[in-house]
């Protein structure tokens, strides 16, 4: 159903009568539903797209299928608007790069990359549908532990195979890990490498001092918009880990800026904090160390985390019949989900059917637990120091073991004997002394004196590093307020834009560019103005010229368009010349 809105006031209407009743402006804006051009068009003669998957930030997914074949195709376009924009087009090679190198059964598979007929930049990759983890979540808050196990260790094994080729994800997070249902038991899809990272790449993508990641789930370095390798994934995984296995975020918050120092400071709870019934020590002791602040201080690797990860599965004895429980409501066979990056739940891609790491397959794959008698390698469980590091080499078996041995508990007898001598004590102490008369002794009141009031305190100095975070997280909202204002601006409009770069916080590395760009607009305004006052008094020649210089500045301002129209509409045809 069409909306209409006056140009002269802003009134909206549910339909047009010719003018406006509250200003008489007979000029109006349609809003109707575009139909979806994309839909049934044929790209490179092979991809004919059937319908829309999902809308991201920075393209479209659709399904297409290839005429003849039937064979069905995720197909992710780049929006035009970022078509001129070199930077943008490097990172969607680079996504494509990335889905190329990283070859496993839990990863995306690469069909096609390349520009449609309209110059619109593509990537084809295999589609199926599914459910992501983060919508699992959402309808039954956590997994058991043994699945959230099983999908850490799947996780974790395609990972340490994106990062021996040189690839790192920096975007790990449950909406990006898809699962579906086989005859063997979960299996995972690992998704969107939109930012990840080639190691090798002869330039960097991401600017200096800009940061990229989804803020529950970076690691301190990407927060502080340093420079990330593999083990910011290894953070990742930890974080999620926690979330699947109690259904709470550990670092969370009301706003960006308060999450992004949560991960910068605060430490990694532990598992009974959010879920009593969790009462997992040498769990925590994985995560506490895939998440330590210091990447020098994680796991050195995804193979390490897996290995020390594996550990912790539950015997064979004590594991649930399956491994679906609380996941029947997944699709069967041949599903796999993805969002591509766009919104949670959206479906995507598929894969191949893979054996899924369970107690029966477990003893197949690099990630298994070591074997009685077998000596466990300490290169890939380095937990020499104190501490923590002390705590997690504490839980590793001792040689000629198989499994985690934990330090037995104390005995409480000696405390209950010194319970019940304390209470001998007491009583022997009334039987003694409170039967005796008491003497009357005479009560004198003294005045009670009056406190002088003391000074106001000054507030407590700040510690440095409290002071390193807050500028930290200044300097995060003020670059986010500068990166939407600039969205706002690239779409024409002036007034939201400059909201956003006045509200950019003084003193942090934004403002500069922030004031630059208020310069900016402050001369289209005035650029603006002057042309619609030469075109009511008829001067357009003069007026057309304006228009023109403020659509070099912005070629998305709509009063420069529409008055540049109404001037050329108005010229005879040898003036126009």
């Amino acid at each position: 159903m069409p909306v209409f809105i006056c140009q002269g006031c802003g009134t909206e209407y549910p339909s047009w009568g010719g003018s406006c009743a509250k200003c008489g402006t007979t000029e109006i804006i349609k809003l109707s539903e575009l139909s979806d051009r994309m839909i049934d068009k044929v790209v490179k003669g092979k991809y004919r797209i059937v319908k829309k998957l999902g809308q991201g930030g920075m393209g479209a997914v659709y399904l297409a299928e290839q005429p003849g074949l039937g064979q069905k195709l995720a197909l992710k376009f780049l929006k035009s608007e970022f078509s001129t924009d070199a930077e943008i087009a490097r990172r969607f090679l680079n996504e494509a790069k990335s889905y190329a190198l990283v070859a496993h059964p839990n990863a995306v598979t690469l069909h096609d990359f390349g520009q449609d007929e309209d110059g619109n930049l593509f990537i084809a990759m295999e589609y199926c549908e599914g459910v992501d983890l983060k919508k699992v979540l959402a309808e039954q808050r956590r997994l058991s532990l043994v699945d959230a196990i099983d999908v850490g260790l799947q996780v974790a094994d395609v990972l340490a195979n994106a990062h021996s080729k040189g690839v790192v994800h920096r975007d790990l997070k449950p909406e990006n890990v898809m699962l579906r249902k086989g005859m063997r038991g979960l299996h995972v899809k690992v998704l969107d490498f939109g930012i990840a990272r080639l190691m090798n790449a002869g330039t960097k993508l991401t600017m200096a001092g800009s940061i990229a990641g989804t803020p529950r789930y970076m690691s301190p370095e990407q927060v502080e918009g340093g420079d990330v390798d593999h083990r910011a994934d290894v953070y990742a995984l930890g974080v999620l880990l926690y979330e699947v296995l109690t259904g709470v975020q550990p670092f969370d918050g009301m706003t960006i800026a308060e999450i992004l120092r949560k991960q910068v400071t605060q430490a990694m709870p532990l598992l009974k904090d959010h879920a009593p019934d969790l009462d997992h020590p040498e769990i925590d002791a994985v995560l506490q160390k895939a998440c330590q602040k210091d990447r020098n201080q994680r796991f050195e690797d995804m193979t390490a985390l897996a290995s020390q990860l594996s550990l912790c599965m539950p015997t064979q004895a004590g594991r649930p019949s399956s491994l679906l429980t609380g996941l029947t409501n997944l699709p069967v066979a041949n599903t796999t989900p993805t969002n591509l990056g766009t919104t949670p739940g959206n479906s995507g891609m598929a894969s191949p059917s893979h054996p899924v790491l369970n107690a029966d397959t477990l003893h197949a794959t690099v990630m298994r637990p070591p074997e009685a008698g077998t000596q466990l390698d300490h290169r890939a469980t380095p937990f020499p120091g104190t501490g923590l590091n002390k705590t997690i080499n504490e839980l590793q078996p001792k040689a000629g073991e198989g499994s985690v041995v934990l330090p037995p508990a104390k005995s409480k007898l000696p405390m209950v004997v010194g319970a019940v001598v304390l209470l001998g004590v007491a009583a022997g102490g009334y039987v003694m002394f409170g039967m005796q008369p008491a003497k009357p002794v005479a009560e004198v009141k003294l005045p009670e004196p009056v406190p002088a009031p003391l000074p106001p305190q000054p507030p407590p100095p700040k510690a440095p590093d409290q002071q390193e975070a807050e500028a930290a997280a200044a300097a995060v909202r003020a670059k986010d307020q500068f990166l939407r204002g600039m969205t706002e601006f690239s779409v024409g409009n002036l007034a939201e834009a400059q909201a956003r770069f006045e509200s950019v916080e003084t003193g942090t590395p934004s403002i500069d560019e922030a004031n630059a760009m208020l310069a900016k607009i402050k001369d289209i305004n005035k650029k603006l103005t002057q042309a619609n006052g030469l075109a009511n008094q008829g001067q357009c020649g003069g007026a057309i010229a304006i228009y023109q210089q403020v659509l070099k500045l912005n070629p998305k301002v709509a009063d420069a368009v529409q008055g540049l129209g109404r001037c050329k509409s108005g010229l005879t045809p040898d003036r126009l010349e």
